[in-house]
């Protein structure tokens, strides 16, 4: 049955160059139809047999951006106008906002609606970056399932962990991420929130997720990762689709820098990704049910939230601590889930973190947090959007810091 599927999509594939997506009356059509593309790159060359498989890969890379530009511009469930509605602090009280009411995700979206409704010119920006040797298939029976991956022939999570991770608890989780990292992502409790109109996980976009190009970044050692909890280096790794290190790589539009950064996030139960922040906003969705009430939590605390204070700053640097010791400390956390809140904004310099328990799982090991990310500054260079700053333990210095201690953490301060 499965080769089947595969020749099918590989015979009756149809090419979604040739289609554009209605213009919502939110946006100038004169700012959408005829866009000029600057790209980052040269623009990529296949051969005739290699094009087909690049052809089915941007074909689903339209559909998943499509659908996403959708989801977050739908009020239908919210009390907002051409909006989802999105949390953006849990800290002192879970705070809300109509999340299109910021300037940048209205610079996203319509970024995307420029894309879809002129695919021809977008994909001279679009390649299967099959010559960056830093991101990965996670190989097994996602490889396994998409004819993409199996050309591209990435270098597996499997080899990776192998071969470049020199920390042996790092190794064994990730050997045990790469294992199950097929069953994390598919099945019937990935679900999309009721804001997208179609399903862009892996299990109908099998090409996207398979062959993106996933990027385990806390796995290898670094001074950064002093602050970070071993499962989480071996049980976390995202993948980029449109963005200066993703597929779609696009300059200007318009003459106007892109900012987009868009693609997934794939996080393993019973893990805590500790407290952190970067100096550009940031979003996900949550795309998994939860096995249980308050498994999948978020934290959010904006950098002017009265609980923080200032250890000390430069010019460039404000370093921040918060006490998580206090006893509301557990009402500082928000669940989420596809059906509930799946929707995180976080504004630059916000410090979050997400615990995702595993103890109501019966195989925990076999399931993970999924989400659509997205990073909204990528054009910004000035505030370095590419480093994802970890918090430390104060009383530890250079050590992950806990729940139920008093945090430490480096803000940027950004330019205007």
């Amino acid at each position: 049955m499965k080769k089947i599927l595969m020749t099918a999509m590989l015979a009756g594939f149809i090419s979604s160059t040739s289609q554009a997506a209605d213009i919502p009356d939110f946006l100038d059509p004169a700012d959408i139809m005829d866009a000029k593309f600057n790209c980052l790159t040269e623009e990529a060359k296949y051969s005739k047999e290699d094009q087909k498989y690049v052809d089915i890969l941007w074909d689903e890379t339209l559909q998943y951006l499509t659908s996403y530009a959708k989801a977050l511009t739908n009020d239908t469930a919210s009390h907002c106008i051409n909006s989802d509605e999105s949390i953006y602090e849990t800290a002192g009280g879970v705070k809300r906002m109509c999340i299109m009411d910021r300037r940048d995700m209205k610079n996203l979206v319509k970024s995307i609606y420029q894309v879809i409704n002129n695919p021809d010119k977008a994909k001279k920006c679009f390649g299967a970056r099959e010559d960056v040797d830093w991101i990965y298939s996670p190989g097994g029976e996602l490889e396994a399932n998409s004819p993409v991956a199996k050309w591209l022939k990435r270098t597996t999570f499997a080899e990776f962990f192998d071969k470049k991770v020199t920390n042996l608890e790092v190794k064994k989780y990730g050997k045990t991420f790469t294992e199950n990292f097929s069953k994390m992502v598919t099945g019937d409790e990935i679900k999309m929130p009721a804001s997208f109109p179609t399903d862009i996980s892996a299990n109908s976009l099998p090409n996207l997720w398979a062959a993106a190009g996933w990027y385990p970044m806390y796995a290898e050692d670094s001074e950064r990762n002093k602050r970070n909890f071993m499962n989480i280096r071996g049980g976390y790794a995202y993948a980029e689709i449109f963005g200066h290190w993703g597929l779609l790589r696009v300059d200007t539009i318009n003459g106007r820098k892109v900012g987009a950064e868009i693609g997934m996030v794939t996080q393993s139960v019973d893990t805590f990704y500790p407290y952190h922040n970067h100096a550009i906003p940031e979003i996900y969705y949550t795309m998994r049910e939860p096995a249980c009430a308050k498994q999948l939590k978020n934290f959010a605390i904006r950098e002017d939230n009265p609980m923080i204070k200032t250890v000390h700053e430069d010019d460039k640097t404000r370093v921040v601590a918060f006490d998580s010791s206090v006893s509301d400390e557990p009402a500082m956390w928000a669940p989420t889930s596809a059906d509930k809140d799946s929707l995180a904004y976080f504004h630059q310099n916000t410090i979050h973190a997400f615990d995702i328990d595993g103890d109501c799982e019966a195989k925990p090991e076999e399931r993970a947090m999924v989400t659509v990310w997205a990073r909204s500054h990528a054009h910004d260079k000035r505030n370095d959007y590419g480093t994802t700053l970890l918090c430390e333990s104060q009383s530890k210095p250079n050590t992950p810091a806990n729940r139920g201690e008093v945090i430490e953490c480096d803000l940027t301060k950004t330019k205007w």
